[in-house]
Parts: structure tokens; sequence; C-alpha cells
């Protein structure tokens, strides 16, 4: 007998989508490690009007905590001061390093929204992964998500080069409205 999968949800990326990244070099961003670096983006606020027919859930991959770089307190911290804007339902997260044979969750690898799916019974078909990175968009694109790119500053080179094509593409979470319904 086949499961019908009812639920949708919005896959939200954490780092540069839902809170500054910190920039490290030209291409490369991590995220803070301390009260003073975190910056949670206002327009995030306007995720509340899609909480009702959706659930919001956050998926992100986190090897600073593996290399001891981000403590787990303050990670934790982070994600309750998210949880303090927005209604979030779960929060999967990767600790893995990206360089790890046996991973099959670091993005875009798909196993934390799979595992997202089972959990809450989620029609992917009708979700929606929204994120800063190609890793996003990619792991929406394998999962049979629409994907939506978020423009933050620290993608602007990314988005230069055109590497992927996401389904949608816009400046803040304001912007939402006029895609998802």
């Amino acid at each position: 007998m086949r499961i019908k999968h009812k639920n949708k949800s919005i896959f939200l990326d954490r780092d540069g989508t839902l809170i500054k990244a910190i920039k490290k070099s030209k291409f490369k961003y991590r995220p803070p490690y301390n009260k003073k670096e975190l910056k949670i983006f206002e327009d995030i606020k306007f995720l509340k009007l899609f909480s009702k027919k959706y659930f919001l859930i956050i998926c992100t991959n986190q090897p600073d905590l593996k290399r001891g770089l981000q403590t787990k307190v303050f990670n934790n911290f982070i994600n309750n001061q998210i949880k303090k804007k927005i209604p979030i339902k779960d929060i999967f997260s990767c600790e893995c390093l990206k360089t790890e044979k046996n991973c099959n969750c670091y993005k875009p690898k798909t196993d934390m929204i799979l595992k997202a799916k089972k959990k809450y019974k989620i029609s992917l078909s009708e979700s929606y992964v929204i994120g800063d990175s190609w890793r996003d968009i990619s792991l929406g694109q394998k999962t049979g998500c629409k994907t939506i790119l978020v423009e933050r500053d620290q993608n602007k080179v990314i988005m230069k080069k055109k590497i992927f094509k996401p389904d949608f593409i816009i400046k803040n979470f304001r912007n939402l409205k006029k895609i998802i319904k």
C-alpha cells in the first residue's frame, strides 16, 4: 500500500539565508561563532505567513561543529533565536565534513529532506527549498521540490556565474507572496 503524503514544507537553509554568514574568503562563508557575529535577517518574519499551510523546516550543514570551530551550545543558541522569530517545525542538521565517504546528509545530498518527508508525511512536489547557494538549489532539484534562491550579499559572486538554475529568485522573503500561495 502506498503512503499518501499530504503535508507541505518550506525547507530552509540557515546560514546565509535566515542569518548572515561571515565571509572567510572570496567564495567561502561560515556561520557566526559568537553573539557579536550573529545577525538574523529581519525579513524572515514574512515566513510566518506560510506557517499555517507549510511546515517550516531547517536543513543545514554544520561541519564547523565537528571541526571544533563552533560549539553545540552556540549552534543551539542560534537555532533558538530563529525559533523566537518564526515557528520552526524541526531542524535537520548535518555535522559531517563534505569529504566523509559514508555521509548521506551533507547538502546537496538528500538525507535530511528524505528523513523529514518520512517523519512528517510531506509531499515534496508541493514543497519548496529556499537557500542562498547552489547546494540548496541542487538539494531541492534532487528531491523534486520547487527551488527558490534568496539573493543575499554573500551569493552575488555565485549568481554572476549562473552555475545553477533555481525555479525562482527573490531579493528577500517579502517576495515570497508572489510565489507561494
